[in-house]
């Protein structure tokens, strides 16, 4: 059974009127390249197809988008609670809790997060009464994931899952070599920094990064997604060198094994844009958010609300070099695309037009000066 990996946050949005916000960024990357080669996906549930590395839900639900809804979303949750009704009576418990975990992971990247909470429980109470403790725990991990994603009310239960997840296999063998424990540090550091617990969250971020140095090596995706997260917390709380150093490095490792094309390589390079431009370094930062915005379109589409906010970061890029009318252009498209994909109400469209508006009247002033000029 495999885990839930908690990424931090997706490409972040770079508004005109404020200092930029600075992305968190890689991901679980196995878990992603296991689902684009088959992996566990539409085929007949086995509990060894569950078993191994961490998944993140982001990775999981653009995996949702690009191969699952090729064939529809509808289609493929129904064959996943097919799996569990075909199941349900059956004297390999194994089976069924890896059957309840597939279809929470699909309801979890649907939005629905409720009925995914309720089939990560039914997978963990089958687990314990069937003393399958490996299974429980990465059902209990994917519980507190689900859990997390309903919001600030849930938190509590989340953290208190994920604490008693990372003492269990602290205790288990080989405890902190075992990468399982490496993603549940990650896990509870990402919720404490929602929480604002920040000092807390970087000793644990800190310490799965030393871990998967060791254990995975510096290349591996598991240590780059560390290497992102630390970063991110490095950056909101100002030690922006040491940041950039880690950005740098998680971009070039992304470079060196994933590809110039892969989706943690192109999010490295917004997160690197992101912090360069609000150091106030927008020439560097332009090429970086440039490389993400193409990247992204070519990988998810160009109304991908990923695409969009990449595309909004680099028009502001634009507008803070002077390049005003490419800057327009692209911000058109890109309010056109979140209102479409979205809605006009929704907080990215909104920053969008904001950042419109701003180059739009930046335009007006420079026509208004130049007239008086004559």
């Amino acid at each position: 059974m495999a885990g839930i990996g908690s990424p931090t946050t997706s490409t972040g949005q770079v508004a005109v009127a404020v200092a930029a916000f600075v992305v968190a960024g890689s991901y679980s990357q196995a878990g992603f390249k296991k689902f684009l080669e088959g992996g566990c996906v539409g085929r007949a549930v086995t509990s060894s197809c569950f078993k191994g590395v961490a998944k993140s839900v982001f990775a999981q639900s653009l995996v949702m988008r690009q191969i699952v809804l090729g064939t529809g979303l509808a289609r493929e949750l129904q064959r996943r609670r097919d799996a569990v009704s075909q199941l349900q009576g059956s004297d390999e418990p194994d089976l069924m809790a890896a059957a309840l975990d597939d279809l929470g992971v699909a309801l979890l990247a649907n939005g629905e997060k409720a009925p995914a909470e309720e089939a990560f429980r039914q997978a963990v109470d089958l687990c314990q009464r069937n003393a399958l403790e490996a299974d429980s725990l990465w059902a209990a991990n994917n519980l507190a994931v689900a859990l997390k994603s309903q919001g600030p009310d849930r938190y509590r239960e989340a953290q208190k899952l994920y604490q008693e997840t990372l003492e269990a296999r602290l205790r288990r063998d080989p405890g902190e070599k075992d990468p399982s424990t490496f993603t549940s540090m990650n896990n509870l550091a990402v919720l404490l920094r929602v929480q604002g617990q920040l000092a807390a969250a970087e000793r644990l971020y800190r310490r799965a990064l030393d871990l998967r140095r060791t254990v995975l090596g510096n290349l591996h995706p598991d240590t780059l997604t560390s290497i992102n997260n630390l970063a991110s917390l490095l950056s909101i709380t100002g030690r922006m060198e040491e940041a950039e150093i880690l950005y740098a490095e998680a971009l070039a490792g992304c470079r060196a094994t994933l590809g110039m094309k892969d989706m943690d390589t192109l999010l490295s390079a917004d997160n690197l844009a992101s912090l360069l431009f609000q150091e106030g370094r927008a020439a560097e930062a332009e090429p970086l958010f440039r490389e993400a915005a193409l990247g992204l379109a070519t990988l998810l589409g160009e109304r991908d609300p990923e695409t969009l906010r990449s595309q909004d970061n680099l028009a502001v890029a634009l507008m803070a070099l002077g390049r005003l009318e490419e800057a327009e252009v692209l911000l058109q498209s890109t309010v056109a695309g979140f209102r479409d994909t979205l809605g006009a109400d929704h907080p990215d469209t909104l920053v969008a037009q904001e950042n419109l508006q701003a180059v739009l009247e930046e335009k007006a002033a420079r026509e208004l000066e130049a007239m008086s000029t004559v």
